[in-house]
C-alpha cells in the first residue's frame, strides 16, 4: 500500500509538473503572438504610408517614412526592389555597405525572413516594384528562449533539491539504523545483564532456586516481548481491545521493581478500569514506558513523582492521557524537537525512544501526541487516543 501510495503521488508530481510545463509555454506563445500582431500591425502601416506616398509622388511624405518612420521601428527590416536592396534597418553585417557580399547577405536574410513573416508589396499604380520583409525584435527572440532557460533552472534547481533531500534522507536513515541497533542493545541489556546475575545466583547452593527461576522466566518473558516489539515496527497491526488500566498498572509495576533501594519517585495511575482503547498491547506498552522512562531521568536526586491520568472524552469517544511528572520541564523550543529522531538531552542518549512513541501513537494507532505544557518541576505530555 504505501510503495502504491508513493507511486500516486510521483505520477502526481508528475502531472502537476507537465501543467506547470504547459501553462509556461502557453503564456510565452501567447506574449510573442501578441509582439508579433504589433509588429504586422507597424509593418503594414508603414507599408501603406509608403504606397500612399510614391502613387501621390510626394516627395516630403517619402522622407518622412524613410527618414523618421523607418529608423523609429525596433525590428529589422530590408526592403528590396527588383531583387536589389533598397534600404535596411536594424540590422548588423559583417560586410562593407553596398558591397556584392553585403547584399547577398542581406537577401539570405530576407528569405529566412519570410518563412517566419510574409512580406508586404510596395505597388506603384497596381505595378509590384518592391516588398517590405521584417522579422522578429530582439525582445521577441529572448522572450521566445524564456521558458526553455525558466524550465533548465527549475529542473536544476529540482535536481540540487532531490539530491538535497536524498543526502538528508540517507543522513536520517543512517542515524535511524545505528539509533535502533543501539535501542536493541539498550532494551536487550537490562535482562540479558539480570539473567548473568541470576545464572550466577544459581551456583550459590544457598540460594533459593525456585524464587531465581521465578525472576530468570521474566527476564525471559521480557526478551521475548522486545522480540515482539521490533517485529511489529513497519508490519501491518492487529487491533484488539486493550484495557488502560491494566497496560498503565503492569508497567508502573514494572518501573517500581527496577528502581533502586534509594529512589523515592512514586508513579500513580488514575484510570477506569474499564476504560479500553483497540491497539496493539505489545507496541503501546513500549510506548508508555519510553514516556514513563524519560519522565523517570528528568526527576533529580531520585525524588518526586509521575503521575498518569486516563479519562474518557465523551464528545468523540477519545481517550486521553495525561502523563505528568516533577522532572526538569523541557525548554519551549525543544517541545516538538523531543520527537525527532537523533534528538537527545542525555548524553548516552540516542533520541530514538519518543520518536518511536510518536510513531507507534500517531502512525500505527491513529492518535495524537505532544507537550501540553512543560516548566521547571511539571511536565504534562498529552496522548489522545
Amino acid at each position: 500500500m504505501k510503495l502504491k501510495h508513493h507511486t500516486n503521488i510521483k505520477f502526481g508530481l508528475f502531472l502537476f509538473a507537465l501543467i506547470i510545463c504547459g501553462v509556461i509555454f502557453w503564456l510565452n506563445r501567447q506574449t510573442v503572438n501578441n509582439l508579433r500582431n504589433e509588429t504586422r500591425e507597424q509593418v503594414v502601416h508603414l507599408a501603406q504610408s509608403y504606397n500612399d506616398a510614391i502613387n501621390n509622388s510626394d516627395d516630403d511624405a517619402i522622407r518622412f517614412i524613410l527618414d523618421v518612420m523607418l529608423p523609429s521601428m525596433n525590428f529589422p527590416i530590408i526592403i528590396t526592389t527588383n531583387n536589389e536592396i533598397y534600404s535596411v534597418m536594424n540590422i548588423d553585417s559583417p560586410y562593407r555597405l553596398k558591397s556584392e557580399e553585403y547584399n547577398s547577405y542581406m537577401l539570405e536574410l530576407a528569405v529566412i525572413m519570410d518563412k517566419s513573416f510574409t512580406p508586404l508589396n510596395i505597388k506603384w499604380k497596381d505595378i509590384h516594384i518592391g516588398k517590405i520583409h521584417y522579422g522578429d525584435s530582439e525582445i521577441i527572440g529572448q522572450i521566445s528562449l524564456l521558458p526553455y532557460l525558466e524550465l533548465g533552472f527549475v529542473i536544476l534547481f529540482l535536481l540540487l533539491g532531490l539530491w538535497g533531500i536524498q543526502l538528508i534522507r540517507n543522513s536520517e536513515n543512517s542515524n535511524i539504523y545505528a539509533g535502533m541497533a543501539r535501542e536493541t542493545a539498550h532494551q536487550l541489556g537490562t535482562p540479558i545483564s539480570s539473567l548473568m546475575g541470576w545464572s550466577k545466583l544459581l551456583e550459590d547452593p544457598k540460594s533459593d532456586k525456585d524464587e531465581i527461576l521465578k525472576y530468570i522466566n521474566d527476564e525471559i518473558s521480557r526478551l521475548s516481548s522486545i522480540s515482539d516489539r521490533f517485529s511489529k515496527i513497519g508490519s501491518k497491526i492487529k487491533y484488539t481491545p486493550i484495557s488502560l488500566f491494566d497496560l498503565l498498572d503492569r508497567i508502573s509495576i514494572y518501573f517500581k521493581k527496577r528502581m533502586s533501594n534509594t529512589s523515592n519517585i512514586d508513579i500513580s495511575i488514575n484510570c477506569s478500569r474499564n476504560i479500553e482503547v483497540n491497539g496493539d498491547i505489545i507496541l503501546l506498552s513500549w510506548a508508555f514506558e519510553n514516556i514513563i522512562k524519560n519522565s523517570i531521568d528528568s526527576i533529580k536526586l531520585n525524588e518526586g513523582i509521575i503521575i498518569v491520568n486516563v479519562k474518557r472524552s465523551n464528545q468523540n469517544d477519545e481517550r486521553i492521557i495525561e502523563i505528568i511528572d516533577s522532572g526538569n520541564g523541557i525548554p519551549r523550543k525543544d517541545w516538538k524537537n523531543i520527537f525527532k529522531p537523533g534528538y537527545s538531552t542525555k548524553k548516552r542518549g540516542w533520541g530514538l525512544g519518543l520518536s518511536l512513541t510518536k510513531r507507534i501513537i500517531e502512525e500505527m494507532h491513529h492518535g495524537k501526541i505532544w507537550v501540553h505544557n512543560s516548566a521547571p518541576g511539571e511536565t504534562i505530555i498529552r496522548i489522545i487516543l
